[in-house]
């Protein structure tokens, strides 16, 4: 299906609109963004029909994060990075596509003031770290796409890995440096692919951290961007070795 975008008026109005629309998220529905031409309009993007329908809700503590990525991404994959950008995408696509995704995968809390900024946080893409981390929608396709950029490693394997523990998915994302520089997050999302099939050391909250502190303050002295794939495989080998002192990872 062709992909419909919200206009910046309607998207304002949404927005304004959230705290007495409470009770129409939690078990309404917004079916004039798919049908009034004033709240929305189709674009050139086309997406897969069965995209809502393949998505996997959760089954207890089973959040099926990377089969949705992956869902995602293919049924979306004429999708690029500039236009995943556009927060008029997600937003339609969060309060259509995927409400009723929406509703299970981040259950809302009973507390008025509580679900007025749930649905701020998981319904919107306002900037780059909501769009990245916390739309229902936009998540799923970033997380894949910047694993996807790593051609030496299978989506699926990149992604149990990206997704093994939060708190290293999140140094990684939220740092220009290593999120934008693909040969320098293809050599970490290597060693991390090697400590998930080894000890796991890397997963560790202090240890990771600090990689990442090491690798930030050898940006200062050269330029990350420039490194090839052997280059960044070297620099992330020496640093773990000397400077972190693992030498089993």
């Amino acid at each position: 299906m062709k992909v419909r975008l919200l206009r910046s008026n309607a998207l304002e109005e949404l927005r304004r609109s959230v705290t007495a629309n409470v009770e129409k998220y939690r078990g309404g529905a917004f079916d004039e963004l798919l049908v009034d031409g004033s709240y929305s309009f189709e674009c050139d993007l086309v997406i897969d029909d069965a995209l809502a329908g393949n998505l996997k809700d959760p089954v207890g503590s089973e959040l099926f994060e990377v089969e949705n990525c992956r869902v995602v991404y293919l049924a979306m994959s004429a999708v690029s990075p500039y236009e995943a950008r556009d927060e008029r995408l997600w937003a339609f696509l969060s309060h259509t596509v995927f409400l009723e995704h929406a509703r299970r995968r981040w259950p809302m809390p009973l507390d008025r003031e509580s679900a007025v900024a749930h649905i701020h946080k998981h319904f919107f893409a306002r900037d780059k770290r909501q769009a990245e981390r916390d739309n229902v929608a936009s998540r799923l396709w970033w997380l894949s796409y910047l694993c996807s950029r790593v051609e030496s490693v299978e989506l699926d394997l990149a992604l149990r890995v990206f997704l093994f523990r939060a708190d290293v998915r999140a140094n990684l994302v939220e740092r220009p440096t290593t999120a934008q520089s693909e040969e320098l997050f293809g050599a970490i999302l290597r060693k991390l692919i090697d400590s998930y099939e080894g000890s796991k050391i890397l997963f560790d909250r202090a240890v990771f951290r600090r990689l990442m502190k090491e690798i930030n303050s050898i940006g200062g002295a050269r330029l990350l961007d420039c490194l090839n794939s052997s280059d960044a495989d070297e620099l992330l080998s020496d640093i773990i070795s000397s400077r972190l002192r693992v030498t089993a990872i």
